[in-house]
């Protein structure tokens, strides 16, 4: 059983990190966006819609890349 609970925006955004380096997920080895979502969803209140506002915000920073219509997504090397 997970613990939801309210991350700052640097928390969240370095659960995002963590999770694709963690998963292996960088240079041309890509995630499945929906699957990530899900996991951390649950331990991120808001069920998601905070992790997809950060991830935006990520790929904006080019801190990660998303591909196949934002379907996959990985760290930018």
């Amino acid at each position: 059983m997970y613990l939801k609970r309210e991350f700052s925006d640097d928390e969240l955004m370095a659960q995002i990190v963590s999770y694709l380096w963690d998963q292996g997920a960088w240079g041309e080895r890509y995630k499945n966006y929906t699957q990530m979502k899900n996991r951390l969803s649950k331990v991120v209140n808001n069920n998601g819609k905070n992790v997809e506002r950060k991830v935006k915000m990520l790929s904006s920073k080019n801190w990660i890349t998303i591909k196949k219509n934002g379907d996959t997504i990985s760290l930018a090397v």
